[in-house]
């Protein structure tokens, strides 16, 4: 499996570094930056490319589900997992609405992130080795 570059968004400090460093143990993960605003991490998405935006749902100037939209605008969009304190269906539905490729909870980041990661970079691999990469993987 390749480096897969990750995006982190979150307005606590304390989340983005509890979470980097986790990540930074994974080697099949790359932290190619974090941002702390839905417009901060637009702009990252363009200068970065990253594969994955892993991003809050609450964050202070737009919603994640707003920057999430417009960040699935793009071609070549990465994907995006947001993530809540709320764990419910009804915010994974909310969010897999505005574009997102998966929801989790933050209390289930640990558990949950790097298999999410790792189901979208298959699902991305095996649509681009069949061709399909520019449709909804």
């Amino acid at each position: 499996m390749t480096t897969v570059r990750v995006l982190l968004v979150d307005r606590n400090d304390d989340f983005l570094d509890a979470v980097n460093a986790w990540l930074g143990a994974a080697a099949s993960v790359e932290v190619v930056g974090r941002s702390h605003s839905g417009a901060e991490a637009i702009a990252r998405v363009e200068d970065l490319a990253p594969d994955v935006v892993v991003m809050d749902m609450a964050l202070p100037d737009m919603s994640g589900l707003e920057a999430t939209r417009r960040i699935k605008r793009r071609a070549s969009a990465p994907f995006v997992v947001l993530t809540s304190f709320h764990g419910s269906r009804a915010a994974r539905t909310v969010a897999v609405d505005a574009g997102a490729d998966d929801c989790i909870a933050k209390a289930d980041i640990t558990q949950d992130l790097l298999s999410v990661i790792a189901r979208l970079v298959e699902r991305r691999d095996a649509a681009e080795s069949t061709g399909m990469r520019g449709e909804n993987v």
